[in-house]
């Protein structure tokens, strides 16, 4: 039997999803590891998969991806890359945010099994969700899975000590046509999230700008931005001395060469704390009060110089009575056996499934669902050829657009100068 899965970020997906293809080898199964932006819709047409193992659906393009398997008589199966929230938390939200959480599409009636993380969500899915109790199997926290194999190792050569600043300020660097959540730029509640990241990052900046100045010559620095984060305003606002890792660089790779981490409400401390690094929260953005106390929280610079002065290297500071909790609440099980959970519930379920007749077709269908006023299929005077990265078809709009949705796929392209051009969403 045939399984793709369908790598969503090379950040930190990437590594997780091939263990998770290791462990479905043991099992008999061909597995391919594919990018799903780039690759997802190829792969099934010219590898015809019996499986597909796909991101979690939260927009139009990935729900017609799981619609078109489903059709054709593939397997679906869906990987949450985030762990949720356990039930106190999530029970003080809003109707809105609790529907942003669980999802926002019903994707329930194309997908034959949910792989989560801890069992409080996986409850509150079956509760309030789309997917049915058993149809949901809560793994562990995916996440941490790298950080436990054999081959994981910090680098222990002889170098500078190094403190890499971990940001978390995206939603900074959002437009209205594409902004965290999906939430409408204009709205209250977008406006105050981004009041308090720019806050943020203002302080960061300054702040590291000032550890350079009197620490430059004890310790070295080093920032990774969030996935989704620009780096630009780092580039202008920071002393060249500060190492910047490009956006798509992995976290764990970058937290094998660090002493010390200073985070504003990561999971990154519980990577740092698995590889024995202490870690800061400085600035806190994180809404959950579990996961911003993980580690010592600061709020100013002076408490961030001193930490910093009196920090034990090689020695984790996290909080364990936290840690404990967010694997009972939230996370489930960090224990590097997620994968290998994971892998057994997946052939657990296909043991008992019944094999379709598979119906899938050499090329993707090519339809125009998505045409919206400005975008043309054909060129016209004065128009810019768009090509998206996604479906690889090409459309047209006047140069005054710099983000278009693609009129075949959906997906959002964002256009960064004359002729390179990006996904949003």
């Amino acid at each position: 039997m045939k399984i793709a899965i369908l790598t969503l970020t090379g950040q930190r997906d990437d590594f997780i999803d091939k263990m998770l293809a290791e462990e479905l080898r043991k099992y008999g199964y061909q597995v391919n590891v594919r990018n799903y932006i780039y690759a997802g819709r190829e792969t099934v047409c010219y590898e015809k998969p019996d499986v597909v193992i796909s991101p979690m659906p939260g927009g139009q393009y990935k729900y017609d991806f799981i619609q078109k398997c489903k059709e054709w008589g593939v397997e679906v199966i869906v990987r949450r890359g985030e762990g949720g929230m356990g039930r106190e938390e999530f029970e003080k939200l809003d109707d809105n945010r609790k529907s942003i959480i669980l999802g926002n599409w019903d994707y329930s009636p194309y997908v034959d099994l949910e792989l989560t993380w801890g069992q409080e969500f996986t409850d509150i899915i079956a509760e309030q969700g789309h997917m049915p109790a058993e149809k949901i199997k809560a793994c562990g926290a995916f996440a941490f899975d790298p950080y436990f194999a054999p081959e994981f190792k910090r680098n222990t050569d002889e170098r500078p000590k190094t403190i890499l600043f971990a940001t978390g300020f995206s939603t900074c660097d959002c437009r209205s046509e594409y902004c965290e959540l999906g939430i409408a730029e204009d709205s209250g509640y977008h406006k105050e999230i981004y009041r308090i990241h720019r806050n943020a990052r203002d302080t960061w900046i300054d702040a590291i700008k000032e550890l350079v100045k009197w620490f430059g010559d004890d310790w070295e620095f080093e920032l990774k931005v969030r996935p989704g984060e620009m780096t630009e305003e780092y580039e202008r606002g920071l002393p060249e001395i500060v190492k910047i890792h490009p956006q798509m660089c992995p976290s764990s790779e970058v937290l094998k060469n660090i002493d010390v981490l200073v985070h504003s409400g990561s999971t990154m401390a519980i990577e740092a704390h698995l590889l024995d690094i202490p870690s800061f929260n400085f600035c806190n953005v994180n809404p959950d009060p579990l996961l911003s106390m993980v580690s010592p929280m600061l709020g100013s610079y002076n408490e961030l110089e001193f930490s910093l002065s009196q920090v034990l290297l090689g020695r984790s500071n996290i909080n364990e009575s936290v840690y404990d909790q967010l694997q009972q609440h939230l996370y489930g099980p960090i224990d590097g056996k997620v994968c290998e959970r994971a892998a057994k519930f997946i052939h657990e379920h296909l043991q008992q499934s019944v094999r379709k007749q598979k119906r899938i077709p050499n090329t993707w269908p090519k339809t125009t669902d998505y045409l919206e006023d400005g975008i043309h299929l054909d060129k016209q005077d004065g128009d810019v050829m768009w090509l998206c990265p996604c479906c690889r078809n090409a459309y047209y709009s006047k140069p005054h657009h710099d983000i278009a949705r693609c009129p075949y796929c959906s997906m959002q392209v964002e256009r960064k100068g004359k002729h390179i051009q990006g996904v949003l969403k």
